[in-house]
């Protein structure tokens, strides 16, 4: 019984806050953000190895029915020495409603002494589709929502940030969402082209983030990763994440993240052959949805490489800094 009225309570709270109000947070967060930057900032491309791809999958608030299920996939390229291309695409479910999203990616770097700065922009279309079926509604016949079919549109969007970064810190500022475009869903409006009501219409708005990270060590086989990561959209409260990492002997690493008000996580990896990693999370719900659910399940595959077949020295990508320290998948 109770979870019979908690499926009907997430499906309203859903198309209140998304297809109605538009005001919640529309874009899927990671609790291994440090492994996952580009999908928040595009300037990000071209800042790892010459070849990276990575794969994540997160099981968000298991046992609790039509929970976020979040898959991505993303393709990252250093293109000559000043420049880097990217592409990635994810599919974001949340109980009745489903955001497939396409983005490339383009950067540009300036070298500074010991620094590099990475400009970035890029441009995305977004598939949202709302399954009506799917949402209970106290009047079935309220106009706003047609249960029995399942409608979606195509919106494009626009992102930009800029990445300063050596081996040892690294701080960005990006925001998502720059043309704020509309998803008109539920609505005939080739059939009805003078219907001006915002019945149906979501808002994409614009996302801000903030990422600022550390690497340290007083022995090279122990390199500790830090980083704060912090997101901002419409009347949403802050987002506010730490992760803290530390990588033994370039082989494997055990972490730990906390964020604000949500979640505590247990963060691992293990490095294969030098460039293939593995990494997974799970998150210990502190909030009031912690009586709903058992955790959240993460996990992100990479494959990184300077040579395609060859081994690769740790620190190829970081050659150039002048303080050279560390060199690893960050």
């Amino acid at each position: 019984m109770i979870r019979k009225h908690y499926k009907i309570l997430l499906a309203v709270a859903v198309m209140f806050f998304e297809t109605i109000g538009g005001y919640a947070q529309q874009l899927p967060i990671f609790t291994q953000f440090p492994s996952d930057l580009l999908f928040f900032n595009p300037a990000i491309a071209g800042t790892k190895r010459l070849y990276d791809v990575r794969i994540d999958y997160r099981d968000q608030w298991v046992g609790m029915p039509d929970a976020p299920i979040t898959e991505g996939l993303s393709l990252n390229y250093r293109l000559l020495k000043n420049m880097g291309v990217a592409a990635y695409i994810y599919q974001d479910v949340t109980g009745p409603t489903q955001r497939n999203n396409y983005t490339l990616c383009y950067s540009y770097k300036l070298k500074l002494p010991d620094l590099v700065l990475s400009f970035g922009v890029a441009g995305s279309m977004m598939d949202y589709i709302v399954n009506g079926s799917k949402i209970t509604i106290q009047n079935p016949s309220d106009p706003t929502i047609d249960q029995g079919v399942t409608s979606n549109a195509w919106v494009p969007n626009a992102s930009a940030g800029l990445y300063l970064y050596n081996d040892r810190w690294q701080f960005g500022l990006s925001v998502d969402n720059l043309i704020q475009a509309d998803a008109k869903l539920f609505k005939k409006y080739k059939d009805a082209p003078g219907d001006t009501s915002t019945t149906g219409i979501v808002t994409l708005l614009p996302h801000f983030y903030g990422y600022l990270g550390y690497n340290f060590a007083g022995n090279a086989n122990y390199i500790w990763q830090s980083g704060i990561f912090v997101e901002q959209s419409g009347n949403t409260p802050l987002y506010l994440a730490y992760s803290l990492r530390v990588h033994v002997r370039e082989k494997f690493y055990v972490g730990a993240s906390l964020r604000l008000k949500d979640a505590v996580s247990l963060d691992l990896g293990y490095t294969i052959h030098d460039n293939y990693e593995i990494c997974y999370s799970y998150d210990f719900i502190t909030s009031a949805l912690r009586h709903y659910t058992t955790g959240t399940h993460e996990i992100t595959l990479i494959w990184s490489a300077d040579n395609i077949g060859k081994k690769n020295h740790r620190g190829d990508t970081f050659d150039d800094f002048q303080k050279k320290k560390y060199g690893y998948m960050f």
